[in-house]
C-alpha cells in the first residue's frame, strides 16, 4: 500500500466497466434492456415492453433532481450510506460515470475497504443502489457528466444543510472521512 505526502495510506483501486454481474453487491444495472418486459399493460402490447417497477425505496418525498460533475479523477476522502433509500442514478447525454462504492454491510458503521470497487456506467445507463450501499457521489472521469439522482427529500436536505464538509449521521446520511475513520484515502487507477 501506497501513502500520500503526509503519510496517509492510499488504497489504489482500478476502474472497472459495470456489468450486471459486477453491480450486483451494490444494487442494480439499468440499461439499454427491459428488467423483468411482462408488465400486462394492454394499451401498447406489440410496440411497448413494459418493464416490471424496479426496487426503489423512499422515506418521506421523492426528490429527482441532476448534477453536472466536472471532469478528473479525485482521491475519495467520503463514504456515505442510505438505510431507508434505495438511491439512483442515472447518465444523462454521452459520458459515462464512475461509482466508487463498498457492499452494504450494516449493522457495521464502517465500510470495508478491502470490498471497495470503482465501475465505470456507460453514457444512458443508471445504477440503482441497495439500501446500505457505500458510495461516494459518481465521478466523472475525461469529460463533464450531467447525471440524474433519485433520493429522498431528507437525504437531499440533511446534505444541503450542512455548512462545512465534515462526517454526519442524520436524515438517512451516514458520510464518514475516510482518513479520518480509516486512515486512508481511495485513489482510482486507470487501466
Amino acid at each position: 500500500m501506497s501513502k500520500t505526502p503526509t503519510g496517509t495510506p492510499v488504497v489504489r483501486v482500478p476502474i472497472v466497466e459495470a456489468t450486471p454481474e459486477n453491480v450486483r453487491p451494490f444494487g442494480q444495472l439499468l440499461g439499454d434492456d427491459v428488467a423483468h418486459p411482462e408488465l400486462g399493460i394492454p394499451f401498447y402490447q406489440g410496440r411497448v415492453l413494459e418493464g416490471q417497477n424496479i426496487d426503489s425505496q423512499y422515506t418521506g418525498k421523492a426528490v429527482i433532481r441532476t448534477a453536472k460533475i466536472l471532469p478528473g479523477y479525485p482521491a475519495v476522502f467520503w463514504l456515505e450510506r442510505h438505510l431507508r433509500m434505495t438511491q439512483l442514478f442515472v447518465a444523462l447525454g454521452q459520458e459515462p460515470f464512475i461509482m466508487v462504492m463498498a457492499p452494504p454491510n450494516h449493522p457495521k458503521t464502517l465500510p470495508d475497504l478491502d470490498k471497495v470497487q470503482a465501475l465505470r456506467f456507460p453514457a444512458g445507463h443508471g445504477l440503482l443502489l441497495h439500501r446500505g450501499t457505500w458510495h461516494d457521489f459518481p465521478i466523472a472521469g475525461e469529460r463533464p457528466v450531467v447525471v440524474l439522482t433519485a433520493n429522498s427529500e431528507e437525504v437531499v436536505e440533511a446534505l444541503a444543510n450542512m455548512t462545512t464538509a465534515q462526517e454526519m449521521d442524520q436524515g438517512d446520511v451516514l458520510k464518514i472521512s475516510l482518513p479520518q475513520r480509516l486512515n486512508a484515502e481511495i485513489h482510482l487507477q486507470l487501466l
